[in-house]
């Protein structure tokens, strides 16, 4: 039997090029698929930027033709004018005898010369150049014929005279007319230039026109390709990968062997580990929860056991101080007492360990009295000091008030104090000191000890990491220094730990005893209510509110300043009305009017012309800054201040 082949159809001829021309392209790599896309727009922006520099290239050399042909008009007229002026000055000095109008033909005999040179450089037409040529010879006569002219000194017209003026009128005629030829053939150039440069814009826009188009329409062919063998498969994965987000098993079979197909196969094959981990990590999570679990019960049940032993302590210490009479003994049981009462606030506290590691704690704070805390402190500490032979010795300055809680600074300060006692050499010397530095209190507390080691420093505020004192007879928790930093940081301060010694300080900010909370976050109101004995008052006048709160904040600083503001003119006039300040701080800028008026307000009043003034101004002109110190200002501060500088001032002004 005789087989017969069947013959393929046209379409089936046409399809089988296309599916195995879009399966090559599918298995090319995702960095020539890149650089096709990519460099096929650019190609056609290249192309489309070079025709356009063509264009340009040649619409400049057209303008510059233009330029030139311009330039040649100028010189030509030059010329023209200048043989005129030439010889209108040499027949004046003919007529006066005054040789100051043959300054105007040596003029002309100086650069009509470099002229004609330029024009014969720059002429491009040989007509033009045929008939400079003819102009050259004439310019010359006609420069001799008025030179000899302007030799003639006599006063009588001789026939030599009138021979030689009708020969240089003649020739000037001559000139003229070959000047005027030359200029219209020079303007018929620079016509045709201008017509050459309007064509040339007219297709300049056309190829701009066409190569914009070209780019659009190679950019929508780039992001076609790019959308149908790129991004869709990129979208494929983006879904693949939500499943993989909820550990489900991924069916990415790859139809391709560019990068993105091996992605898929690895997706596949990643799923499977990950839907592992996330299981393992849950059961993690599970444990890790149970261990804080465990770790609440353990805080909690130590308090209890705590608590027992301390009721008994601090039950009997209060029998006993009301059965004691006053003496020694009575003075012993209050210590016990009070350090059981501490120790008692401290278990309290263990409770809230995991709150405060958090930041969530919030503590009320207050102005508090850094001089009485540190002497509670000592008072406090001072037996164990004794047990290990250590004397506390402290250097505190004066008058030092803090914002914080003081029942927990206190307790900051009783746990540094207590290591250093506890873990300091026997027989030594702990130093305590409390300073004030810019804006914030500083209290150290050192011991004799070497410090602890670089290794150990990044453990130091860890909780329950007693960094190997745990195999010591030193009893501790190691929660001491872990709690000190997070209510350190809950009252806005900070603690530290020196590099090459025993020593930590905390640092916490400054106040005044009668600041408030609230005065932290509005230092403008307050500066309003405080009372304080000894103090100077200073009348601020200044409208913007951004250099009120900037002089306020300086002002605030000082505990024996207050400071009044006021924005305009009229409010400063009606409160030195009432009151007399003892500064006066002006800005000359003022809704009202200039600051200056002010001051000459008061250095006209008797009353008031005695308190001195300051001007805080951006005005730094030298004029400005001598007519106010000539009109009575004590001194004259230019914006932005010098804080330092400005302290200074201030003090020195209000002493006067």
């Amino acid at each position: 039997m005789k087989i017969t082949k069947q013959p393929t159809s046209e379409k089936t001829k046409k399809i089988l090029p296309l599916h195995w021309a879009a399966q090559a392209w599918q298995d090319l790599p995702l960095g020539f698929k890149g650089v096709f896309v990519i460099a096929l727009p650019l190609a056609v922006l290249l192309a489309s930027l070079a025709s356009l520099y063509i264009r340009e290239l040649e619409s400049t050399m057209l303008e510059n033709k233009l330029k030139h042909a311009l330039q040649n008009q100028r010189d030509i007229q030059t010329v023209h004018s200048q043989l005129l002026e030439a010889s209108t000055g040499v027949r004046d000095y003919l007529l006066t005898g005054d040789k100051n109008f043959l300054n105007i033909f040596f003029e002309a005999e100086r650069i009509l010369p470099e002229i004609i040179n330029t024009l014969e450089q720059r002429l491009e037409s040989d007509q033009q150049i045929h008939r400079l040529s003819i102009i050259i010879p004439l310019v010359a006569k006609n420069l001799a014929d008025l030179k000899a002219l302007s030799n003639h000194d006599s006063e009588i017209a001789s026939d030599y005279l009138i021979t030689q003026f009708k020969s240089q009128v003649d020739t000037l005629d001559e000139l003229r007319k070959e000047i005027e030829a030359l200029n219209a053939e020079e303007a018929l150039l620079v016509e045709q230039d201008q017509q050459k440069i309007f064509l040339q814009r007219q297709r300049s826009i056309s190829a701009t026109l066409i190569a914009t188009l070209a780019g659009i329409v190679g950019s929508l062919v780039a992001v076609w390709i790019f959308s149908r063998t790129i991004v869709k498969r990129v979208r494929l994965l983006r879904d693949s990968a939500g499943h993989l987000a909820r550990a489900e098993a991924l069916d990415l079979p790859s139809s391709s062997k560019d990068e993105l197909g091996q992605l898929s196969n690895e997706l596949d094959h990643a799923s499977q580990l990950l839907a592992k981990n996330i299981s393992d990590a849950i059961q993690a999570r599970q444990e890790a929860e149970e261990a804080s679990a465990s770790k609440s019960m353990f805080l909690s049940r130590t308090s209890h056991e705590l608590r027992t032993p301390l009721n008994a302590i601090l039950g009997f210490a209060q029998l006993l101080e009301e059965d004691l009479p006053s003496g020694k003994q009575h003075d012993s049981v209050t210590l016990i007492k009070g350090a059981g009462q501490h120790l008692l606030k401290l278990i309290n506290e263990v409770l809230e360990i995991a709150r405060i590691e958090s930041g969530e704690v919030s503590l009320e704070l207050a102005p508090t009295l850094i001089n009485s805390l540190l002497e509670e402190a000592i008072h406090y500490i001072a037996p164990i000091g004794k047990i290990r032979d250590i004397e506390i010795k402290y250097e505190i300055a004066p008058d030092l008030w803090a914002m914080a809680n003081r029942q927990k600074l206190l307790q900051v300060i009783l746990n540094l104090l207590s290591n250093a006692l506890k873990y300091g050499p026997v027989s030594s010397v702990v130093l305590l000191k409390a300073y004030r530095r810019l804006d914030d209190i500083i209290i150290e507390v050192q011991d004799a000890g070497k410090g602890i080691p670089s290794a150990l420093r990044e453990r130091v505020f860890t909780p329950f990491d007693r960094l190997g004192a745990e195999n010591t007879k030193v009893e501790g928790t190691g929660l001491g220094l872990a709690l000190s930093k997070q209510i350190m940081l809950a009252m806005h301060g900070s603690i530290h730990l020196a590099n090459d010694k025993s020593l930590f300080w905390v640092e916490i900010a400054a106040c005044n005893p009668h600041t408030t909370s609230n005065e932290l976050s509005q230092p403008a109101e307050s500066t309003k209510q405080l009372n304080l004995s000894n103090t100077h008052s200073i009348l601020y006048v200044e409208d913007n509110i951004s250099n009120r709160a900037l002089v306020e904040a300086i002002i605030l600083r000082q505990r024996d300043l207050r400071i009044h503001c006021v924005s305009t003119i009229k409010d400063a006039k009606q409160y030195l009305n009432e009151l007399a300040p003892s500064l006066i701080l002006v800005d000359l800028n003022l809704p009202d009017g200039s600051g200056e008026n002010l001051v000459h307000y008061v250095m006209s009043d008797p009353k008031l012309k005695s308190i001195p003034m300051m001007i805080l101004s951006a005005d730094a002109l030298p004029e400005t800054i001598y007519r106010l110190q000539t009109a009575g200002v004590a001194y004259y501060m230019t914006k932005p201040l010098d804080v330092a500088l400005f302290n200074k001032q201030i003090r020195e002004l209000i002493k006067r």
